[in-house]
C-alpha cells in the first residue's frame, strides 16, 4: 500500500509540474454578420432580321444583343419572378406617309432559352422560362419556384410573325428612299 500511496504522490507532482509549464486554453471566437443583398435583372433588346413581303407570312427574328443575367443574393430563399410587358411594334408615321402602321404585340414572342446556373448559384431546377407571346399586361417570362440563388445566365431569342397583309415600314423621307422607319416594340421588365 506504501507503494501505492508513494506511486500517486510522485504522479500528482508530476501533474502539478506539467501545470506549471504548460499555459494555459483560452477560447477564442469568430463571428460575421451576413447581410442580404439584392434581387437584380439585367436584359437587352435586339435587332430582328428584315423582311421582305411576297404575300406571304414571314418572320422576323433575333438574337439578344447581349447575354442576360438575373441575381439573387437576398439570402433569402424566396421565389421570384423577371416579368415583362411589351408596346405593340409600330413603324412611326413618317415624313410623307402620316399613319403610324402596327403588327398586333401577340405576333412577338421571346424564348428565354437555356438558364444556367453561375458559379456557386443554386441548381436550376425550378425555373421556369418558357416560349412567351408578348401583352400589354406584365406576365411572367422567367420565373423561380422557391431557392434559387446566385446569378443566373440566359441568351433569349425574339421572334416577330410578320402576316402577309403586313403594311412595309413607313419612309422616313421621301417615299422611295432608302429610310425606313422600323417596326419598334418596347418591352419593359420588372423583376421581384
Amino acid at each position: 500500500m506504501r507503494k501505492i500511496i508513494k506511486a500517486a504522490g510522485v504522479l500528482a507532482a508530476a501533474g502539478m509540474l506539467l501545470t506549471a509549464v504548460l499555459p494555459a486554453a483560452t477560447a477564442d471566437t469568430v463571428d460575421s454578420t451576413i447581410s442580404g443583398g439584392s434581387l437584380t435583372s439585367n436584359t437587352s433588346g435586339a435587332n430582328l432580321s428584315g423582311v421582305t413581303l411576297d404575300g406571304t407570312d414571314k418572320a422576323a427574328t433575333g438574337t439578344s444583343s447581349s447575354p442576360w443575367s438575373i441575381s439573387d443574393s437576398r439570402g433569402t430563399g424566396q421565389a421570384w419572378t423577371l416579368s415583362v410587358t411589351a408596346t405593340v411594334p409600330t413603324s412611326a408615321a413618317g415624313t410623307v406617309e402620316t399613319t403610324a402602321r402596327t403588327i398586333p404585340v401577340s405576333n412577338l414572342t421571346i424564348t428565354p432559352g437555356t438558364v444556367t446556373a453561375g458559379s456557386g448559384a443554386d441548381p436550376v431546377a425550378g425555373i421556369s422560362a418558357p416560349a412567351l407571346a408578348m401583352s400589354g399586361s406584365a406576365q411572367a417570362l422567367v420565373a423561380s419556384a422557391g431557392a434559387n440563388r446566385g446569378t443566373y445566365a440566359l441568351t433569349p431569342t425574339y421572334s416577330l410573325a410578320v402576316p402577309a397583309n403586313t403594311y412595309r415600314s413607313n419612309y422616313f423621307g421621301a417615299v422611295g428612299s432608302t429610310a425606313l422607319l422600323p417596326y419598334v416594340s418596347t418591352l419593359t421588365y420588372t423583376i421581384s
